[in-house]
């Protein structure tokens, strides 16, 4: 008997395919740069990972005692304590999210992460073969999450040059879900971060709107991902990174939506949160699923949750957290304030090197068009759809010693695209890009040496 019939064909379905985002995590986590234990390691600026605010948090949990022992045992649900789900309700969500209709402790289910919040509201909303539509370039991790074990399809809708953040992309959206249907793919939901990962921008209220009329007219769930909702620092920006800021949308919370059921039925609107981004606790593993009216999508959510009941320990840390307002309210804005000095940093040394960005002004990270460093033995290639130069320049970046997100991980068609992480300290984050730019312009003049 070989091996891969020792097991499910859904676990060797998982085995046929890559995930460019995790290898690349692994890679980077396996030889972590430290500018005494490690100067020679990886910088990771492809993780959006924030590590501006460690002196803070070390600060707020060092009077958590780890080891009292009512801890040792389970906590008082698999689906988060009332005293924690009503501090995300009133200190997280009614205090920052501007929601119509408050928010409470009963509307939601904590798991431990976001990525198991997405994987259990896929399980609960779509049998296998099913689809959840995502509009491209779009945060890689959806793939597993929807994928690997509820047998969900991800229903890649690419844009192709049409604006992510205009009107003019519903009517392509249609169009994938029609397609989807006359393929025999029954569409579930739709599922969309805001502000946007990878590309750092918020959703006009004119377009979350319309988000909703088109859930609504293709009766499919909507889940807004909004994990990185206070980690927009575009208010923080002064001189030409402000400047060149191309609109001015804030942060707007489906939930602060007035008359929401004038646009969509109310019972199809959900939001994902977490502690990893905004709270700089990726570690930690805590998701939140929160759905005000949809207390059968709640149910069910809460009949799986066991598989995702967060630690004792992190809840107890976490409640620490988010019980003091004001603890919540200068982390915020300091963290707000140091992604703002490095988001600075970062387009000011772009543009020093003529290197091409979309403006971010949420989120740790900025999207970057590095296809000038393409070989141009590669140029013909590369515009074809072949991926050999961006892996290329991204194995470059890696052994001159930093990992930088390439664009197929977030499922860019365009070759050349990555995603560049800038929430680590300016010092750190000064030495990677000089790292990245010399990688780049190696690259850019040989394949040859690479490839030996």
């Amino acid at each position: 008997m070989t091996i891969q019939n020792n097991l499910s064909s859904r676990a060797a379905e998982n085995l046929t395919g890559s995930n460019v985002m995790l290898e690349g995590v692994i890679k980077a986590n396996s030889d972590k740069f430290d500018f005494k234990a490690n100067p020679n390691g990886i910088i990771n600026l492809g993780v959006a990972e924030n590590q501006l605010m460690t002196a803070e948090l070390r600060d707020i949990f060092s009077s958590v005692d780890t080891a009292d022992t009512k801890l040792f045992g389970y906590g008082e649900s698999p689906s988060g304590s009332r005293l924690l789900r009503s501090h995300f309700a009133n200190n997280v969500f009614n205090r920052y999210f501007k929601p119509v209709e408050p928010v409470m402790g009963e509307q939601m289910v904590l798991t431990a992460g976001c990525s198991a919040t997405v994987d259990n509201f896929t399980f609960c909303v779509c049998d296998p073969g099913d689809g959840i539509l995502i509009t491209t370039p779009f945060y890689g991790g959806f793939n597993t999450d929807i994928m690997a074990k509820s047998k969900a399809k991800v229903v890649a809708v690419h844009l192709e040059g049409v604006n992510p953040f205009g009107l003019e992309q519903i009517q392509v959206m249609q169009e994938a879900v029609d397609n989807a249907r006359l393929e025999g793919t029954r569409v579930r939901a739709f599922v969309l971060s805001n502000p946007h990962n990878p590309l750092g921008r918020t959703f006009s209220r004119e377009l979350i709107i319309a988000f909703l009329r088109f859930a609504s007219k293709n009766n499919i769930h909507i889940l807004f991902d909004e994990i990185y909702a206070l980690s927009v620092f575009d208010y923080a920006l002064t001189g030409l990174a402000k400047e060149e800021q191309p609109d001015n949308n804030p942060f707007i919370s489906v939930l602060s939506i007035p008359n929401i059921e004038q646009y969509c039925e109310k019972e199809l609107v959900h939001v994902a949160y977490g502690m990893s981004k905004d709270f700089c606790l990726n570690g930690f593993r805590c998701g939140v699923l929160l759905s005000p009216w949809n207390n059968e999508l709640l149910d069910a959510m809460r009949s799986i949750a066991v598989f995702t009941w967060m630690a004792s320990t992190t809840e107890a840390m976490l409640t620490k957290l988010l019980g003091d307002p004001n603890i919540i309210e200068v982390f915020t804005k300091t963290n707000q304030a140091r992604l703002a000095e490095s988001y600075t940093y970062t387009v000011h040394t772009l543009r020093e090197h003529n290197i091409p960005y979309l403006p971010a002004q949420g989120g740790h990270f900025i999207w970057i068009d590095l296809r000038q460093y393409i070989p141009s033995s590669l140029i013909g290639a590369s515009q074809a759809g072949e991926r050999t130069a961006e892996y290329l320049v991204w194995r470059a970046m890696l052994k001159e010693g930093v990992y930088v997100n390439l664009g197929e991980a977030f499922s860019e068609r365009l070759v050349g695209f990555f995603r560049l992480s800038f929430s680590v300290p300016v010092p750190m984050l000064k030495l990677g890009l000089e790292r990245m730019i010399k990688a780049c312009q190696w690259a850019s003049l040989s394949d040859n040496e690479l490839n030996r």
